[in-house]
């Protein structure tokens, strides 16, 4: 069947008119056809390529989604590729979910969630790997291993220095340390003299295996390692977001691939804004020279204005990858205001308007910013004047401490090898049952039954075993523990506590009862995937479809859409931060930020910045925008290429040096100084005798001086 398509397929004309070429397609699956036809020309060809390694360049806005869902979907009906043999890689659950609800019901209820176990986020579908057919037991682990988060994993590290009486060096970085030392940095800032790092961290892996545990880390590494054996070689792999790929993610996908492993990669490298995370610029490169792929684009744009659109192509390399399919649009509106208290009063008079007067939905409201702390103002304003908003703010288990408790508490009750989790739950101040973490860890050590919830979770996973019922399963686990007793009944929280962690058991039976699990086992399945999800459970992202104003930082709106889009604070020492004009990173966050815009786009300046390095000169980014596409009182024919602004810029910094030396401060080695610039990592001094010195925020030596 399979050669018998690619014969037909090959047989037609180049071009990408809905010609004889489909016909195949619409006899033999017609219910994709109805959607595959509506594809632009670009997007069926991308969809049907036979490459065996295809690089998909997808421009802002041009569909990319919907163009790897029929991917999948045709390597299904047409090519009849088993849905288990297709492994599709995200970076998002909230992406991987999309993907695969529009998998689902695409095929009349055909294709249920068990036939989509390798979709997901790269560390669940190497859990998922690991967990079936990869054996994880040739590397010490037990395929029900469980997955230590990063405040687990903190944990963990700070037990083994405290009993080995380790010399360990800037614990406070001990995370990026170990990320560096894997990469083969061996010294670390500063230091002049190497200290036992390499024997920590031979201890934390014997440490993990013992526990039967993994952090994030080691599941791509795991992976990566087994893969090469030729355990499991998918015939698809498909890649979301490819530009968001970091090195060990990529060796992942190289060990997974066998010589009959296609390859469908979709991304764009003009949206590559991760790099401090991990995820490699010259990634589209890399993978290019490596597997000798094949490059096709999707350059049309459904979302933004020809206006808009044509704003986006000065920050690109090369503009002509990006076509409009919209009209022209308004016109960009360049706005400058006294400070961020002021825009906060505008911009609420404009919203109110907007949303009263032309009837715009409250979420098709979008104001991005450079940093988190600049939402605060607008929260305060908005909040005062009655206007809804939501905040995009990153948050984990730990930000709320009754959830955090009962999450370590199920964590050691399913692995009694989590001492830490057990030890936590146990001495937590609130919470726990007031004893100290020493005598927490001998308890569970020892198997002290003598206390009532040590005696719980060294006989949960026995009392679990005699349920088979899922019905009612969330009260009798709440009761198992008796949290109530926990939560103190008289504490004006209470009522708010209990609710997290009935939401949390509920979301666990619901886990239990869709995968269709026993019980015993259920628990554990649903909390790894509660560990691999849990950064997006309680992650207070912004829902799009609540009736809200979306605040965010311009990382955070990667991926969304407003019809109007309002990118606040863009003053020079903040777009880009710091000043760092030549950092094509900032100039592609930027780019990001304009294409968020559907139908109208505002850019403010402050004349007097709250932010500290922030001059009252609005950003060079605005001066890329071509004078015809702006309407400005106060900015006329800016519009210059980057070769042209770096003089402006670099004096326009050196300007910066005088105004923002105010505060004197002393260093032990250097003398007094005084701080030239500041941004969320480091702080700049000026030393007289010793010029410029930089420091890290984690550990800066640094007093002020009055």
């Amino acid at each position: 069947m399979a050669d018998e398509t690619s014969r037909y397929m090959k047989s037609g004309k180049d071009s990408c008119s809905e010609d004889y070429r489909y016909d195949y397609i619409k006899q033999a699956a017609p219910s994709f056809y109805d959607s595959f036809k509506d594809l632009n020309g670009y997007q069926k060809e991308a969809v049907v390529n036979e490459d065996r390694i295809l690089l998909l360049n997808a421009g802002v806005g041009s569909g990319k989604t919907t163009v790897l869902v029929h991917k999948v979907l045709y390597l299904y009906n047409i090519k009849k590729v088993n849905l288990s043999e297709m492994l599709v890689l995200t970076f998002t659950n909230k992406a991987a979910e999309e993907i695969k609800q529009r998998v689902i019901s695409s095929d009349g209820g055909n294709i249920s969630l068990d036939d989509l176990k390798y979709f997901g986020t790269f560390h669940s579908v190497a859990k998922a790997l690991l967990s079936t057919v990869l054996p994880v037991e040739s590397l010490g682990y037990s395929k029900d291993f469980s997955i230590l988060d990063e405040n687990g994993e903190r944990e963990l590290l700070e037990r083994i220095i405290a009993e080995r009486g380790l010399n360990i060096k800037y614990k406070n970085n001990i995370e990026k340390r170990l990320d560096e030392f894997r990469q083969g940095k061996r010294l670390y800032g500063a230091m002049k003299h190497e200290d036992e790092l390499e024997e920590l961290i031979q201890i934390y892996q014997d440490e993990k295996i013992k526990r039967n545990v993994m952090d994030f880390d080691d599941l791509i590494d795991c992976c990566s390692e087994l893969d090469r054996y030729g355990y499991f070689k998918p015939s698809w792999i498909i890649i979301d977001e490819f530009q968001d790929t970091d090195s060990s993610q990529l060796e992942m996908v190289d060990g997974l691939m066998g010589d009959g492993t296609s390859v469908f990669a979709v991304g764009d490298p003009n949206q590559t804004i991760y790099s401090w995370r991990g995820s490699r610029q010259d990634i589209f490169k890399v993978f290019k020279e490596r597997y000798d792929a094949v490059e096709k684009t999707l350059p049309v744009n459904y979302r933004s204005t020809s206006t808009i659109l044509k704003a986006a192509k000065a920050f690109l390399d090369d503009p002509t990858k990006l076509e409009s399919k919209r009209g022209k649009g308004a016109a960009i509106i360049i706005k400058k205001h006294f400070n961020s208290f002021n825009e906060a009063l505008y911009l609420s008079n404009k919203i109110k308007k907007l949303h009263l007067e032309d009837g715009i939905p409250y979420n098709e409201i979008g104001i991005l910013y450079r940093k988190q702390k600049h939402s605060k103002v607008f929260e305060d304003v908005f909040k005062h004047e009655s206007i809804p908003y939501e905040v995009s703010l990153k948050k984990d288990f730990k930000d709320i401490p009754p959830l955090y408790w009962f999450v370590r508490l199920i964590k050691a009750s399913v692995n009694i090898k989590d001492y830490e989790s057990a030890v936590y739950a146990l001495s937590d101040k609130k919470y726990g049952i007031g004893i100290t973490p020493k005598q927490a860890f001998e308890c569970i050590r020892c198997g002290d039954t003598s206390l009532k919830l040590v005696k719980k979770i060294l006989g949960f996973n026995s009392w679990l075993s005699d349920i088979d019922d899922v019905e009612g399963l969330d009260k009798k686990i709440y009761d198992y523990f008796d949290i109530d007793s926990y939560l103190c009944p008289t504490s004006i929280d209470f009522d708010e506590d209990r609710d997290f962690i009935l939401k949390f058991i509920k979301g666990l039976v619901e886990y239990i009862k869709t995968n269709k699990i026993r019980p015993a086992d259920g628990i554990k399945a649903a909390m790894t995937s509660a560990m691999l999800y849990g950064r997006q459970v309680i992650e207070q992202i912004v829902n799009p479809k609540a009736d809200s104003v979306k605040l965010m930082t311009l990382h955070a709106s990667k991926g969304l859409e407003f019809k109007y889009v309002f990118i606040s604070g863009a003053n020079l020492g903040v777009m880009p931060l710091g000043g760092k004009f030549d950092d094509d990173e900032e100039k592609r966050l930027f780019f990001v930020g304009i294409t968020r815009a559907k139908d109208y786009l505002e850019i403010s300046y402050h004349s007097n910045p709250d932010d500290f390095g922030a001059l009252p000169n609005p950003s060079p980014y605005i001066g890329m925008i071509p004078d015809d596409l702006i309407v400005s009182d106060d900015i006329k024919s800016r519009a210059r290429k980057l070769s042209e602004l770096r003089r402006e810029i670099k004096d326009k910094i050196e300007v910066k040096k005088e105004v923002v030396c105010k505060q004197k401060v002393s260093h032990p080695k250097y003398g007094e100084g005084y701080v030239i610039d500041e941004d969320d990592d480091t702080i700049t001094v000026q030393f007289e005798g010793y010029g410029e010195k930089s420091f890290a925020k984690v550990f800066c030596p640094l007093k002020p001086v009055d």
